[in-house]
């Protein structure tokens, strides 16, 4: 990707966040070894979030990638299996997570996450919300990769 794509990708967060009515959105992408790794987030408290869950190898976005599912968590301090306060510890305020895996074709490449600051009862409208939206993701982040070999002439990166 090139020098942009950090500052692009916060504002499409933001910009998710914003239309999908929630505090914030974060986005995990898996590495070389198929590790999560935080990419970037809307604030400072969706970095927390996915530094939380990448240092602790467990939470939503990790539950999410294992399943191939959408994951709502309504409390991450709740006891597990209804939360991961584990996260929550290293993650304060976020308290509510939807986390939807991003698929590439057929290949999961990661997930992205929605947070809020209160308790949230995820309903089925916003999973297919935040799945649309996930969609969305992997269409900006094709665009990003396909606009840094444009960028080069000849194939020269």
């Amino acid at each position: 990707m090139g020098p942009d794509a950090p500052l692009v990708l916060e504002n499409v967060l933001v910009g998710m966040a914003d239309l999908f009515g929630v505090d914030g959105a974060a986005l995990m992408l898996f590495d070389g070894q198929d590790r999560l790794r935080a990419i970037g987030a809307s604030d400072d408290d969706g970095i927390l979030l996915e530094s939380a869950q990448e240092s602790v190898g467990d939470g939503p976005a990790i539950a999410s990638a294992a399943r191939g599912d959408s994951v709502a968590i309504n409390d991450l301090h709740a006891a597990t299996p209804l939360g991961f306060p584990h996260v929550a510890a290293h993650a304060m305020p976020v308290r509510a997570v939807l986390s939807v895996p991003l698929i590439e074709g057929s290949e999961l490449i990661g997930v992205l996450d929605f947070y809020a600051r209160i308790g949230r009862d995820w309903d089925c409208a916003e999973v297919e919300t935040g799945s649309r939206l996930g969609e969305l993701m992997v269409i900006v982040l094709q665009v990003l990769a396909e606009s840094r070999t444009d960028s080069f002439p000849f194939g020269q990166v």
